[in-house]
């Protein structure tokens, strides 16, 4: 049988979807909804396509992330840090797919390969320095049991007997090493060394026939690999071996319920929540030309959001909190911004009521001043990021120079400016899509701070932040942000959104089309339940349960 690795492919980097002037897919794969695939112009009273364009390769074997790798060898090797070794790998490229453990940037090159065997040879070297170190990955002294014992935790699942019998073999040959170590020693880092760099060790493998579940040691590993981050412990192996614990979806469900209440869960969704919103990007916030701007204040920014969606996952909410909550957390710089209402915490983060105008994480001084540009809002990158990350609205392509907005004239408002400058481009993307969305948050200018009017050239202009916009659901007006933020928490496509996200996270793969029965029972939960309980459905689905692809 031929088996499917993870490779990189051919896969260009996408770049934002800014100035898309043009109606036109460039390859209109996987969509819905709409009658032509390849316009993604709303109709008059009909709905944007949902983004379901990928191509999901299915591997059998799909390499541990940097971070699992790293995790998998410190409970493997009795707590021997890997994190300075890992710290040099070779990166996944982000902006590819949604999250960068897609099974699509997990290749394995000629970098990554000398990455990886380096870093075992080296933390093997560590761990069989003495036997007092080798003791902390093995207590006995038997070849045999060594083999077995850790054998089993890197391959997660036992050792067949021919493999346990080259491992025997290898273990001979290495304890007859010349040096002062003890025959032990040299023998088991000869194993330790083949072990760390074997396909069932740096690969997470499906090797079930198609359309059948997964066994019990695949499951315990893509449960551990994805809710923990690292190898399956000693107890999930246990659960595994037998006992019938992981052979049904209630069983699954039930080991995942356990894991999400682990601290381990927390940091998985940090994860996830930080690549969702691109929340590294708020480390790179400057802002030249605006002396009041200090960007020490990034860190606030970052740490606060993440502390919003720790928040939204540990307590048990949903992506309906997140979208219509009026309570934020709060640094001691970003509460100058909030103004005199919002009290600043004498050290660290506050949670705080941020008032009624500030209605989701999305009218929040991280995402506004994220996408603005100096003191000024952003209409287009606010609009453009919340259809492509909230909305998955499928975007045209941008066009290959993008312009710069016209020059404002006296009396004219921000938001009359972007509508002059993209007027040229139809109905498509910007008109329908980017601008509507994009200038119901205009009443926050570019540090955040909300406002009723805009001063330009003398003139104390009213801003209008209302609009409307063709939801897959239908399409519907509102008056600002806040109204907008409720009419996606009631809506489908916000929560069809983030099921994708999460299914995508939670597979490691590109979710298209044909996981639209996945993606309507997820969201269903989504619309009255917790993040929590979607993995949860997520886990008990056959999408992740069950062999999916074909025969390679």
């Amino acid at each position: 049988m031929t088996m499917k690795f993870a490779r990189l492919g051919g896969l260009a980097a996408l770049s934002l979807y800014l100035g898309a002037c043009t109606g036109q897919v460039s390859d209109g794969r996987g969509t819905i909804d709409v009658p032509d695939p390849s316009n993604p112009k709303p109709s008059a009273d009909g709905p944007v396509q949902l983004n379901l364009k990928g191509t999901p390769a299915y591997y059998r074997f799909v390499r541990l992330t940097n971070d699992q790798w790293a995790n998998s060898v410190k409970d493997l090797l009795g707590g021997a840090d890997a994190s300075d070794l890992t710290s040099s790998f070779q990166q996944a490229v982000p902006g590819t797919t949604d999250f960068v453990n897609n099974e699509l940037l997990l290749d394995v090159d000629s970098r990554s390969w000398s990455d990886f065997q380096g870093a075992a040879e080296a933390m093997t070297a560590k761990v069989t320095a003495s036997d007092s170190t080798l003791a902390k990955v093995y207590t006995g002294t038997d070849a045999s049991g060594f083999i077995t014992t850790v054998g089993r935790r890197a391959y997660r699942r036992p050792l067949t007997a021919a493999e346990t019998s080259a491992y025997m073999t290898l273990f001979s040959k290495g304890s007859t090493l010349t040096g002062s170590r003890s025959a032990f020693a040299k023998g088991a880092s000869l194993v330790l060394r083949a072990m760390l760099q074997s396909p069932y060790f740096l690969y997470r493998n499906e090797l079930t026939a198609p359309g059948k579940p997964l066994s019990s040691y695949e499951i315990a590993a893509k449960l551990s690999l994805w809710l923990r981050n690292t190898t399956p412990n000693a107890a999930l192996l246990d659960a595994a071996a037998g006992s019938g614990k992981l052979d049904t979806a209630d069983g699954v469900v039930a080991m995942a319920k356990t894991m999400l209440e682990e601290s381990t869960a927390t940091a998985v969704m940090r994860t996830f929540h930080g690549q969702y919103l691109h929340l590294d990007r708020l480390q790179t916030i400057t802002k030249v030309m605006t002396p009041s701007f200090d960007m020490a204040i990034n860190d606030e920014l970052q740490e606060s959001s993440f502390l919003f969606f720790d928040k939204i996952f540990l307590k048990g909410l949903g992506l309906k909190d997140a979208l219509t909550s009026t309570s934020g957390f709060v640094g001691p710089k970003m509460a100058k911004l909030y103004g005199g209402s919002v009290a600043a915490p004498a050290s660290g983060f506050a949670e705080r009521d941020l008032g009624a105008q500030r209605v989701s994480y999305f009218t929040q001084l991280p995402y506004l001043i994220l996408n603005s540009h100096e003191a000024d809002p952003d209409a287009i990158h606010r609009g453009a990021n919340m259809n492509k990350d909230v909305l998955c609205s499928l975007l045209g392509p941008p066009m290959n120079q993008i312009p710069g907005l016209q020059q404002r004239v006296k009396g004219e408002t921000s938001r009359e400016v972007v509508d002059k400058t993209t007027a040229g481009c139809g109905q498509a993307c910007h008109n329908e899509m980017i601008n509507p969305i994009g200038f119901a948050f205009q009443k926050f200018d570019g540090l955040g701070q909300y406002r009723e009017t805009e001063s330009f050239m003398g003139d104390n202009l009213t801003i209008d932040s209302s609009g409307s916009f063709a939801f897959i659901d239908g399409r519907k007006n509102y008056q600002d942000a806040a109204e907008l933020m409720h009419l996606m928490a009631d809506g489908s496509q916000a929560h069809l959104c983030y099921a994708k996200k999460l299914a995508s996270f939670g597979l490691q793969r590109d979710i298209v089309a044909d996981d639209m029965p996945l993606l309507t029972a997820l969201s269903s939960t989504s619309r009255s339940g917790s993040v929590k309980q979607m993995v949860l459905d997520l886990v008990r689905n056959d999408a992740f349960r069950v062999r999916q692809g074909g025969a390679q």
